[in-house]
């Protein structure tokens, strides 16, 4: 997900007519000296041992002072893919390191295998005891998370001191040294080594976060609501990305052993695992290149202090202090949020609404006569004593647009919730073509249910087409490891992705929006946007909360023609609303809520006509404008 610019283009703004900044010329010569600028870092990085040795009687030092930086970036990447891309606040990085070197030490030390197994060996220690951690804390919220982790993290430290004959105690393993044959590589050789890892942990993160894995993972930081809706199991999102976390933490454990030959337990202390908060919040959290950066410019600071050596953490917390208090985005994020570092959108043209349906808008087909789409039997809910659903029964057809209407406090919601399994019911039957439906809210939306929620559950970080994007997740068939190397399968599937994605947002009216930033759009925008993303997933029912609140008439006009659509080819859409005038003109039945009870059922006009129904909203004042 590209985070991009929020700035509405051809906007009335004064400042942004006509700046320098706004123009084609400008952002083709950013885009050259910024490309400039990354082949002459890349270039001095490659040439950085030749340099060293003709400029210095000691290379060698400074040939281990940039590998020791770029294996700290290695880290700081892995922590920037848990903490900023997924959301999960990590205090066991520095643990995952230590379990990585012990992994490699002891391979290479005590079993006297090769470097390059030991580093395989890093990389599944790390894995396996990061999703170990996870699957113990699935439920736990941001903070708590961190609070586990933090424990995990002492926990490793202290087997670490204890577990001699595989750890070494507290003296640790020594004697670690990667081999070619039976001779030690020189540390030139190993210097190119964990440049190339870096280079391609960094590519590993760059593709990752831009697939639909990434995304995937993000609309579960975003919301795990949100992402269920769509298919996603947050569960399984968490535990890929922090797996590919601890693998990539073990493998700069293995790093780490192998540069300086040991590996003990005070490697695992927080107190070493500082300069990866200070690189990665200094740099810039949810960037890609922000934690490299950030880790460089640490490490020439540790550099130019190295004679105060005493007061570096204390130099290092400042640095954070300030960086958090003035420049909270970090050096990477601040920049592509001034004028000077955001892409320019291209001005927005309004036009006609295509008359041809999109291909990704979904088609039933072939379902057994008087089979309902979605059913509820008996459904029976309590909140402690509250009776919020008292035995509702609810039938909806293919091919038709259910109404479910009632005052404030009827259940309606609270129908959608378990009918979709946010809800535990307490009694009841849920069906999806007459079989029972699934017990997550995840497996009901893979079983063709998609819900739209009463408050908007944008992901308002990322890019309109990303949403879009987002939404697609479940027909994607690629793994993350396609995802990761590209595989024509890979680049087929998100090509044609993108397209239809860009199809569906101009059915709805957004094609020129498709690359804003979904929090720059109007409230009735993001509202259309969220059924868009929803029409996105292929549903077979759809199921929208309040869908026309706050909309304007031309919004609303677009949201009964997709619903219109959708009906013709065989959806079932559920309609949850209060502008009764719309629901009127748009559903074929309609189901009437009453404190959790069902009074009346049936075509607009026999509700509209139905005494029940008059005499239960009489005198309730957030019904008598609509019925009046």
């Amino acid at each position: 997900m590209a985070t991009v610019d929020s700035r509405v283009p051809g906007s009335g703004d004064a400042t942004a007519r006509g700046s320098v900044f706004d123009s084609p010329g400008y952002h083709r010569a950013r885009t050259a000296v910024l490309g400039a600028l990354a082949i002459i870092a890349v270039a001095v990085l490659l040439a950085w041992p030749m340099i060293t040795d003709y400029y210095s009687y000691n290379a060698a030092y400074y040939n281990g002072l940039v590998a020791s930086a770029a294996i700290s970036a290695i880290l700081t990447i892995s922590l920037n893919l848990s903490m900023g891309y997924g959301g999960m606040l990590s205090m066991m990085h520095s643990g995952l390191q230590l379990a990585g070197g012990y992994a490699t030490g002891y391979l290479v030390v005590e079993l006297s295998g090769s470097w390059l197994l030991g580093i395989v060996a890093s990389v599944l220690v790390g894995t396996v005891v990061a999703m170990l951690v996870l699957l113990v804390s699935l439920r736990a919220t941001y903070l708590y998370f961190g609070m586990i982790t933090l424990a995990a993290n002492l926990i490793v430290i202290e087997i670490g001191r204890e577990w001699d004959p595989v750890t070494g105690g507290i003296v640790g393993i020594s004697g670690i040294s990667p081999k070619l044959g039976d001779e030690v590589m020189s540390k030139q050789a190993f210097y190119y080594v964990v440049l190339a890892c870096l280079a391609l942990m960094y590519v590993l993160q760059r593709n990752l976060v831009r697939s639909g894995v990434g995304r995937a993972a993000m609309a579960v930081r975003e919301s795990s609501d949100t992402a269920s809706a769509m298919g996603i199991s947050p569960s399984r999102a968490k535990l890929l990305l922090f797996g590919i976390c601890g693998g990539m933490a073990g493998l700069s454990g293995a790093l780490y052993a192998l540069q300086l030959g040991f590996i003990n337990p005070d490697v695992g202390l927080l107190d070493n695992g500082i300069i990866f908060f200070v690189g990665l919040f200094l740099g810039g959290i949810s960037t890609l290149i922000g934690p490299i950066i950030g880790v460089g410019f640490i490490a020439l600071l540790v550099e130019l202090i190295k004679d105060q050596a005493r007061y570096t953490t204390l130099v290092l917390g400042l640095l954070l202090l300030i960086a958090m208090m003035v420049i909270p985005q970090g050096i990477v994020g601040t920049w592509r949020s001034s004028r000077m570092g955001r892409d320019k959108l291209p001005e927005l043209k309004e036009g006609p609404l295509p008359d041809e349906v999109p291909d990704v808008v979904p088609e039933v087909r072939g379902v057994p006569e008087g089979t309902a789409a979605l059913e509820g039997s008996g459904i029976v809910k309590h909140f402690g004593g509250v009776h919020a659903l008292d035995g509702v029964d609810i039938r909806v057809m293919p091919g038709t647009v259910h109404g479910i209407i009632g005052p404030n406090g009827s259940g309606k919601s609270t129908l959608v919730s378990c009918l979709t399994r946010y809800h535990r019911i307490d009694a009841g039957q849920v069906k999806i073509f007459g079989t029972e439906a699934p017990a997550t809210a995840h497996g009901v939306a893979r079983g063709g249910v998609t819900r739209v929620f009463q408050v908007p559950h944008l992901f308002e970080r990322v890019s309109v087409l990303d949403n879009v994007l987002t939404g697609m997740r479940m027909q994607e068939s690629y793994s993350w490891l396609g995802a990761v190397l590209r595989s024509p399968a890979y680049r087929r599937q998100d090509r044609k992705e993108r397209q239809e994605a860009r199809e569906l947002l101009a059915f709805a009216g957004l094609a020129g929006r498709a690359d804003w930033l979904a929090s720059s759009l109007s409230h009735g925008q993001k509202r259309l946007l969220e059924v868009v993303r929803a029409v996105a997933s292929r549903p077979k029912v759809l199921i929208l909360d309040e869908p026309a609140t706050g909309l304007t008439s031309e919004e609303l006009d677009a949201l009964g023609r997709l619903c219109r659509v959708l009906r013709e080819r065989g959806l079932a859409v559920v309609l949850i609303e209060h502008d009764v005038d719309f629901v009127m003109g748009l559903c074929d039945e309609l189901t009437v809520l009453e404190s959790g009870k069902v009074i009346e059922r049936g075509t607009p006009e026999k509700v509209r006509n139905s005494a029940a129904v008059l005499e239960a909203y009489l005198g309730r004042p957030d019904l008598v404008e609509e019925t009046s």
